[in-house]
């Protein structure tokens, strides 16, 4: 097979720059690989919810009341646009295991009679069905099972409605109702202490005395009904049942926590590839400009022996489509194989029965063509430079360049030593690639930035939340609404040091045309282990009449201190009041309204109640005080808040350290690449200068350091930009995670910027060692007959 002359030459071109063809290539695909791995895995996520949804019948409305007749399902599945509904009962339980001081709940929910034809399917892991006249059989979910080494057959002792049961596991389950099966009032899944677990509906018939009756609705809507239409319609057949309120998918707890996953895939996809794209296009840039400046007299030669500028500007480009074809396909395989570590990441962290990571080729198309697209308008500049030059032109020498002119005023402000001045002529001599060179490592500082600040973020709303604000040991949540009296019971328990009641109710808040539903808390005026903290961190007492709202909620629903809001309570008599907002606090988890709790049951008029205590514990008198608690029949869930906590830093910990690990990988990636070409650019710019000093008895060293030092300060010089860039991103990753469910604090402490610019040096050591080792083999005789 004959090969073309240009095309050999880009061959050859090739081997001769293989450092720094794989140095840009690599940058490249990181940017294909981070560009496959974001999309593919909000791709993957996406498509498996939706599949897992439609083939497992999710359901689109849910419900809670209090107890409603089987008859009221009529007139529910009558409601315009409602396709199918199906009555559960659904209430908490206490699993009691021998090897567990600490409290643990179980969810527990009835089967429809014919489980195949109903809403929220199950699917088997293990095991069977309980039989539906069976009262001592059980379904568990997997997560559960697995933290429990439970298998078919096994018995779990669970108290139901203060009386305990022996129930027999005959299979294993996932539902896409509990993808994110999160405990009541935890923030992260903790398998060990919540599970959910499905069997007959006469068992709990009997259990919770709701014979005939019901405390939990799913619907099905048909394609186009109006979710909020259906819902208003429900909420008006459920009120005199107890109902606190329908609400619609997007609410739902589970549903909910994946649509924030898929919310922080896609502003990754949106911040990362193109810092990656555009500092490839830099270094192209750089390294065809050098390569055009060094082949000038090739090209005029070429241009001389008939060769079109067309062919010529073509040669380069098709260089340029070699490296980038090199940067796909080793993004292509880097993106795959992070890909499917994510995948196995989200299988454990969510509950899917599948989860495949798609390889849709349009992903690979869409990534190959922007990075074309980058590569080739990173050249475009210098082609067009060629297609411009004369024959004659190009072959002459370019003419010396003045540096007198252009830097001398440089080595007029700052006496420098010769070196010295060396390195700032040949910086100021060439300033866009010396700004491009500083960009490229400013980027990889500020990636480094954008992605480490999280750490201290965390620490700081784990501080702020359980170290200021919810102070407690552990908050004891009854199964009803109980007297006052009741803290006083706790107060007596064994190893109780303080103990202060709270009232959670369900309510609606309006401002205007928006509004939230959410639990209002009431707490004593005087808290000291659940407190509202104002902005500056100071605790606020409990105003006597109005309203303390979370600056999420007041954001949500647009209002300021002194601003009355509507209130809806969802409970008892379900009441409508306005009351004003007495003060903004913090609060990063969820959407947060307190009051005084007197002045809750006020508004309510029922007297004066409480959901729950909040309990201070010695610590030598805990075992003996959780086994109390077990024991008492008004305890519904406890929350342990060392426990929470420990949970919480467990799993953020696992996620971001491989977050973190993939974002250091590839700041070190973008580092070297660009330190890299630069200094062998400016290597081959000076060969001839650095022979003739090493002639004229300059040592190794001296010479190095000519080309280390403007390494050295092209380093140094991005580190405070990139600090820059990287806050700016941080604040942007900040903005787009928030949501309803939880607010990371933007928290960046010095010590990121130092750990940032720590990494990035290390990376550009690196490099300086490699060009330095190329230095000292310099042919001195071998450069100064030749250009390069």
């Amino acid at each position: 097979m004959v090969i073309a002359p240009l095309r050999r030459k880009v061959l050859r071109d090739l081997g001769r720059l293989w450092p720094q063809v794989l140095a840009i290539a690599l940058v490249l695909a990181a940017g294909v690989a981070t560009m496959i791995l974001g999309n593919g895995a909000y791709a993957s996520l996406s498509e498996t919810r939706a599949r897992y949804y439609a083939d497992y019948r999710f359901a689109d409305v849910f419900a809670d009341l209090t107890r409603a007749p089987l008859a009221l399902l009529g007139d529910v599945a009558a409601i315009d646009g409602v396709l199918q509904a199906e009555a559960r009962i659904v209430k908490l339980g206490r699993p009691e295991f021998p090897d567990m001081v600490e409290p643990a709940s179980i969810l527990l929910v009835s089967l429809p009679v014919n489980p195949d034809a109903g809403l929220n399917r199950l699917h088997l892991r293990q095991g069977r069905l309980p039989e539906p006249l069976a009262s001592d059989e059980i379904v568990v979910s997997e997560g559960f099972a697995a933290a429990h080494r439970l298998q078919p057959g096994t018995t779990v002792p669970v108290v139901m409605n203060g009386k305990r049961r022996d129930l027999v596991v005959t299979g294993i389950a996932l539902s896409p109702e509990f993808i994110y099966a999160l405990g009541p009032g935890e923030m992260m899944p903790d398998p060990r202490r919540f599970g959910i677990a499905w069997l007959p509906r006469a068992t709990l018939e009997a259990a919770y005395d709701l014979d005939g009756a019901f405390s939990n609705l799913v619907l099905r809507l048909a394609p186009g009904a109006s979710e909020t239409r259906v819902i208003e319609a429900l909420d008006r057949l459920t009120a005199p049942y107890g109902g606190l309120g329908a609400t619609g998918r997007s609410e739902q707890t589970s549903h909910a926590f994946l649509d924030a996953e898929l919310k922080q895939l896609g502003a990754m996809v949106k911040v990362l590839p193109p810092i990656f794209l555009l500092v490839a296009a830099m270094l192209l840039h750089m390294t065809l400009s050098r390569l055009v400046a060094l082949e000038r007299e090739q090209i005029g030669l070429l241009k001389a022996l008939g060769y079109r500028p067309g062919s010529i500007a073509g040669h380069y480009l098709e260089f340029v489509l070699c490296i980038a074809v090199i940067g796909c396909l080793i993004g292509f395989v880097a993106g795959a194989w992070l890909g499917a570590g994510m995948a196995q990441l989200y299988a454990r962290f969510f509950s899917f029965p599948f989860l495949v990571f798609t390889r849709d080729p349009q992903i690979y198309v869409l990534a190959a063509a922007i990075t074309v697209a980058a590569a080739t308008g990173g050249a475009l500049q210098t082609v067009r430079a060629v297609l411009r030059l004369a024959p004659a032109v190009a072959m002459a020498p370019p003419a010396p360049a003045d540096f007198r002119r252009r830097t001398g005023w440089a080595a007029r402000l700052v006496p420098l030593r010769q070196t010295g001045r060396m390195i700032a002529r040949h910086l100021l001599r060439w300033p866009m690639r010396s700004l491009s060179s500083i960009m490229g490592v400013a980027m990889a500082v500020a990636i480094l930035v954008a992605s480490l600040w999280s750490f201290g973020s965390i620490d700081h709303m784990i501080d702020i939340t359980f170290s200021r604000a919810e102070r407690q040991d552990v908050r004891i949540a009854f199964v009803g609404a109980e007297p006052a009296s009741a803290v006083q019971d706790v107060r007596r328990m064994p190893g109780v040091m303080a103990a202060e009641p709270f009232r959670v109710v369900g309510a609606r808040l309006s401002h205007g045309a928006r509004s939230k539903r959410l639990a209002i808390e009431g707490r004593p005026a005087d808290a000291r282990l659940s407190r509202a903290l104002s902005p500056d961190l100071v605790p606020m007492a409990m105003p006597g009449a109005g309203l303390i709202l979370s600056e999420a909620l007041a954001k949500a629903l647009d209002v300021a201190r002194g601003d009355l809001v509507t209130v809806e309570f969802l409970e008892g008599r379900r009441s409508l009041s306005h009351l004003p907002v007495s003060g903004i606090s913090v609060g990063y988890v969820g959407l947060g309204a307190a009051m005084e709790i007197g002045a809750l049951n006020r508004v309510m008029g029922e007297g004066a109640l409480i959901s729950g205590v909040n309990v201070s514990l010695d610590p030598a008198g805990q075992d003996a005080f959780f086994a109390a608690a077990r024991q008492a029949p008004k305890t519904g869930f406890m929350n342990v808040t060392d426990l929470t906590v420990s949970r919480f830093r467990q799993t953020l910990a696992e996620n971001i350290t491989v977050m973190i690990t993939v974002y250091v990988t590839l700041a070190g990636i973008i580092a070297v690449g660009v330190v890299y070409n630069f200094s062998r650019i400016a290597l081959s710019e000076q060969g001839r200068e650095l022979a003739s000093l090493r002639v004229l008895g300059f040592t190794q060293a001296e010479v190095s350091g000519v080309i280390l030092g403007e390494l050295a300060v092209v380093v140094l010089v991005a580190q405070p930009l990139g600090w820059l860039i990287g806050h700016g991103i941080g604040l942007a990753m900040v903005a787009a995670f928030s949501s309803d469910l939880y607010r990371v604090p933007f928290v960046m402490g010095r010590e990121v910027y130092a750990t940032a610019s720590l990494i990035v040096i290390a990376a550009a050591l690196l490099s300086a060692i490699a060009v330095r080792g190329r230095i000292n083999r310099l042919d001195m005789i071998a450069v100064l007959k030749t250009r390069e």
